[in-house]
């Protein structure tokens, strides 16, 4: 069985990436993932972190950073035609 040899150590679950993780739907019908990748960077400081592909009707793209405070979870990219934020994830301390 494992044991812990540092006593202060502790285990604690979390997404791995950061703070604060957004994941955005991307409807190519309305929005290139291009035009919206740049909108997100340009326009709302976000980092990009992951794309699921470039063209097909939905696609995803996972985001960190910027534009955010605790009273308003939603980052700003939302707004664009297009562009859903359907996922946050908040990492542990």
């Amino acid at each position: 069985m494992a044991s812990v040899s540092n006593p202060n150590a502790a285990v604690v679950a979390g997404n791995g990436l950061g703070p604060t993780t957004f994941v955005f739907a991307i409807t190519t019908a309305t929005i290139t993932v291009a035009n919206a990748i740049a909108a997100m960077t340009q326009t709302y400081g976000l980092t990009i972190v992951g794309v699921t592909g470039t063209a097909g009707g939905t696609e995803h793209v996972a985001a960190q950073g910027a534009n955010q405070d605790d009273s308003n979870p939603a980052v700003g990219a939302e707004s664009e035609s297009g562009i859903a934020l359907v996922a946050t994830f908040t990492q542990n301390p």
